[in-house]
């Protein structure tokens, strides 16, 4: 693996900075929620103990929290946002977010006859729809105090918490407004003469029957409310027996708006999770002071890849049962008697919201929970905008980090390379040591390792020159000690008293001093020819022209063997030095000469192409 790909491969634990970074930013977002999550729960605590110091507002009788019961068929009444129209239909009338988890429905039905309640301010909303064959309008009175006549009508008993009971008779003089009469109690419900101005509303006529929707002041209703169909022979043909009626809480409503947060909702639901009051607004946050920056490329690749990178630990969006309860979590574990906080994704056209949930009781007594709302959009963006500053830096850096390492790998090997070729050209092929090498001048380790090859050359080519001139030396030193020794051994050999076991003994020394001169002799001579070398001047000749002289040379020269010359047809123009060539030719020769008997044949061969010369004496 070479060294730029191992730095590259080191410079990928850069990346370490964006895992790091987005590690940082998680932890970040979990402190961030725990102590928004905290700070809402004691936000709710406060309020939830402000709400449990008037239990009146929660429940309008006291009996009322022990004994209503949706599912055997008391009516809730919720807290209606928008004022239904009274046009005889219940279109506009409110339909649960969800399906309630009790087996009460949102109106009380008996067979025949159906009953849907609602508060608005202090302003009770009725729509009744009944089933009968036949609708009888009540005829206009013509006199003042005349009694009017019978007619299909509706009688409406109420019962406060005193046990006190109220009824009224509603009827109409044809589809349209309503005329209700205070009644006498029980059979046959008398009605009055005066009509109840206060109370208002529509009568419509429907394809089984009739409806009937009307408003009026909620202090005309009770604890209890019953609806009593009578035809025009004050026959009943449906009726709803007295129920429970649990309603909203104005009151509660406009405690509630006194104390909630700015920029957050609150809720207050009974032990069985029906909406009492609720009072603030989520959007009063998105028009706060903004923070800047964080609604540029909010739905954009790169905030989205960031924003898949967290993982989700909100939980997804889910419908309570507005407007008439809540139930689910975080409420069901307020109602237990648990505080909890829970962030849910953006759902319904709400931002990404926190909900904490806290029990309103007294002492033991549990009366509900309340529920304070507060988004978590401005906290998710300041996370996600952090977070994309965070990794677009670290990314950045990354790659600039790549980048100079790339160009530091790219240039130490660079000068690493160009050492490395400057020590395999050190020796020559002549046999010269060069002593230029580069980076000599650097003040790193390289520059450090580029001297010290310096050095160690110089010193080569010191010991080199001292070889060279060794030969030449010991050639000079010991020729004369040789000479002495041979004429000695010629002067003793001359002397004719040597007894004839000494003249071999002599021989043979004197063979030894001849070999020794040889060696001398060709000591001398190579270093001539490494000198000649080395002095020669090189030109541009003809190899095969030099070969075939040379060749016919031997042939006169050497008589005793038989010289044949197998040479390429062409010129071999080469550069060089002719002579040297010769004077190798002679050495080849004359070895060749000294392996080859008499009468035998020595061959030279030259051939060549566009890339070698092949020179041979066999």
């Amino acid at each position: 693996m070479s060294l730029r790909l191992k730095l590259l491969l080191v410079s990928l634990l850069t990346l370490v900075l964006p895992w790091a970074g987005w590690r940082y930013a998680r932890e970040m977002e979990a402190v961030l929620r725990a102590g928004q999550e905290q700070a809402l729960l004691t936000t709710a605590d406060v309020l939830s103990r402000v709400v449990a110091s008037e239990p009146e507002l929660l429940y309008r009788a006291p009996g009322l929290r022990e004994q209503f019961d949706g599912a055997q068929g008391d009516l809730f009444a919720p807290i209606l946002f928008t004022e239904p129209l009274l046009d005889g239909f219940a279109d506009e009338w409110p339909a649960p977010t969800r399906a309630l988890p009790i087996s009460s429905s949102v109106a009380a039905s008996q067979p025949g006859l159906t009953v849907r309640a609602g508060v608005q301010e202090r302003t009770m909303h009725l729509y009744v729809e009944l089933a009968t064959a036949q609708v009888t309008y009540e005829k206009p009175v013509s006199e003042e105090g005349q009694s009017p006549a019978p007619a299909t009508r509706l009688v409406l008993l109420t019962r406060d918490e005193y046990r006190r009971e109220r009824a009224w008779s509603i009827t109409a003089v044809a589809p349209g407004p309503i005329v209700v009469r205070p009644c006498a109690l029980g059979d046959p419900w008398r009605p009055e003469d005066a009509p109840i101005d206060t109370v208002s509303g529509v009568w419509r006529e429907t394809a089984a029957g009739y409806a009937i929707e009307l408003r009026a002041p909620l202090n005309y209703f009770g604890t209890h409310i019953a609806l009593t169909a009578l035809d025009d022979g004050n026959r009943t043909h449906a009726s709803l027996p007295l129920v429970w009626l649990h309603t909203g809480s104005e009151a509660l409503r406009q405690r509630l708006a006194r104390y909630a947060p700015q920029g957050a909702r609150v809720s207050v639901v009974d032990v069985d999770g029906w909406l009492l009051a609720r009072a603030g607004a989520i959007e009063l946050v998105l028009n706060a002071p903004r923070y800047p920056g964080l609604e540029e490329d909010r739905d954009g690749f790169v905030r989205s890849m960031y924003r898949a990178l967290l993982s989700r630990t909100a939980a997804p969006g889910q419908p309570y049962g507005l407007p008439y309860g809540m139930w689910g979590a975080p409420v069901d574990d307020a109602r237990a008697g648990r505080a909890t906080a829970i962030w849910f994704e953006p759902a319904g056209g709400e931002p990404a919201l926190v909900r904490a949930a806290a029990p309103i009781h007294i002492n033991d007594q549990r009366l509900g929970a309340l529920i304070i709302e507060q988004p978590g959009e401005a906290l998710a963006l300041v996370r996600e905008m952090a977070l994309t500053r965070l990794l677009n830096f670290t990314v950045l850096a990354t790659l600039l980090s790549m980048l100079i390492t790339l160009v530091f790998a790219a240039r130490l090997s660079h000068r690493i390379r160009r050492l490395s070729r400057a020590a395999s050209t050190a020796l020559s092929p002549e046999g010269r040591i060069e002593l230029r090498i580069p980076e000599r001048d650097a003040r790193d380790e390289l520059g450090a390792l580029a001297r010290n090859y310096a050095a160690l050359l110089h010193r080569v080519q010191e010991y080199t020159a001292y070889l060279q001139t060794l030969g030449g030396k010991l050639s000079h030193e010991l020729r004369t000690p040789l000479t002495i020794v041979s004429s000695s051994l010629e002067n003793l050999t001359a002397e004719s008293t040597l007894p004839d076991g000494a003249r071999a003994y002599v021989d043979r020394a004197r063979s030894g001093a001849q070999r020794a001169h040889a060696m001398l002799t060709a000591l001398s001579e190579a270093t001539r020819v490494e000198q000649s070398i080395e002095h020669s001047e090189r030109t541009r000749f003809d190899l095969a022209g030099l070969v075939r002289n040379v060749a016919s040379a031997y042939q006169q020269t050497f008589t005793a063997h038989r010289i044949d010359a197998q040479i390429q047809s062409g010129e071999c123009m080469v550069r060089g030095a002719p002579e040297l060539i010769a004077q190798l030719l002679d050495k080849l020769m004359d070895n060749a000469a000294d392996f080859t008997p008499a009468g035998g044949e020595i061959q030279f061969a030259l051939a060549w192409d566009a890339h070698r010369i092949a020179l041979r004496v066999s």
